[in-house]
């Protein structure tokens, strides 16, 4: 393969969502934020927020626990803490609400925001099944409020330049996307963890799985698939929780027109993803079309790095050229530190 390597820093795309906002970080309007759950992912999701000037943070709040709510609201300097989620919601200084407690309570607490009439961020999974998903969704309708899954990948500036440069490499057919973590060896003992915890909405297929999913299903505009087969080992003995799987997605198609000569049929394409708890994978995306090919580069689900290969027209195998971008995380001026990679 001939391959001309060039790499370039660039400044961070417009939101292929919404290409009128220029400066991400600088151009969100001012909210006032209460969390739910007092955790590790609520730990770094409170101290990104310190790269929003015009966002704040009200409140905090656990189940059960004032004492715990409390060290949280010192650490990152909240003014209200409480020991109770109705408490929290009480506070009409509150605009939205962060989620980001165990992921078998998202319908319950989901529903409590909504209730109280406050805009809704659930981490993700979004619901352990599409009854509670649907269920929410038509509950922010009826109520006329925000309500998202709190699915980060789609937010950096590295996913946003592939999902532009993915109009350069003609009809897409593929999408391959894998994302596997050793969570034994790393600090999620087994079977103690949450994340053997079945009741609790432990599993690969609600911890890991949601990532390669959500990005893979990004570059067919969000189309439905028509087929979809998954395998995987269930640790039926021990735990009843999935431990890693692979799936197959295929897209269909739009009808071809009489002038249409190529064999790729428009809108179609197939999706491989692969997920689990049991070793680390390369976790890397590739997007594959007709005239060339993207690689959202590891840790694809928080990347700062993309990459486009254009294939020579007549030349199998043969690539003209691979331009990489790079997208450095925010600095910080304080000394914050975060439980997960590129948090920042």
């Amino acid at each position: 393969m001939s391959t001309t390597t060039t790499s370039l820093s660039s400044p961070p795309p417009s939101p292929y969502d919404d290409p009128t906002v220029t400066n991400p970080l600088e151009d969100c309007p001012p909210l006032r934020w209460g969390i739910i759950g007092c955790g590790r992912v609520s730990h770094d999701f409170v101290t990104a927020l310190q790269h929003i000037s015009s966002a704040s943070v009200v409140g905090c709040a656990t189940a059960n626990s004032l004492e715990k709510a409390q060290t949280f609201a010192t650490k990152h300097r909240i003014s209200n803490h409480y020991g109770n989620y109705d408490d929290l919601l009480l506070n009409a200084d509150i605009d939205i609400v962060y989620v980001g407690n165990m992921h078998s309570f998202r319908r319950e607490i989901g529903e409590k925001c909504l209730l109280a009439n406050k805009h809704t961020l659930l981490e993700k999974p979004f619901a352990c099944s599409v009854k509670d998903a649907e269920y929410l969704i038509n509950l922010a309708k009826e109520k006329k409020l925000f309500l998202m899954e709190g699915m980060w990948t789609r937010f950096f500036p590295a996913v946003d330049k592939a999902r532009l440069l993915s109009k350069q490499i003609g009809d897409i057919v593929s999408v391959s996307s894998d994302f596997n973590f050793n969570a034994h060896s790393d600090s999620d003992s087994y079977p103690t963890s949450v994340l053997y915890n079945h009741k609790l909405g432990g599993g690969a297929s609600f911890y890991v799985a949601p990532y390669p999913a959500a990005i893979a299903t990004m570059f067919y505009e969000g189309r439905t698939p028509n087929q979809i087969k998954v395998v995987g080992q269930v640790d039926h003995e021990r735990t009843g929780v999935d431990l890693q799987g692979a799936a197959v997605l295929s897209f269909p198609g739009k009808e071809k027109d009489d002038n249409n000569l190529s064999p790729v049929i428009p809108g179609a394409g197939v999706a491989t993803l692969s997920f689990g708890m049991l070793c680390e994978s390369a976790e890397e995306t590739i997007v594959i079309g007709t005239k060339g090919r993207i690689k959202i580069c590891s840790p694809c689900h928080c990347p700062t790095r993309v990459s486009m290969t254009l294939k020579e027209e007549g030349q199998r195998g043969e690539s003209s050229q691979e331009v990489i971008y790079d997208y450095p995380l925010p600095t910080s001026s304080d000394d914050s530190t975060y439980f997960y990679p590129n948090s920042a």
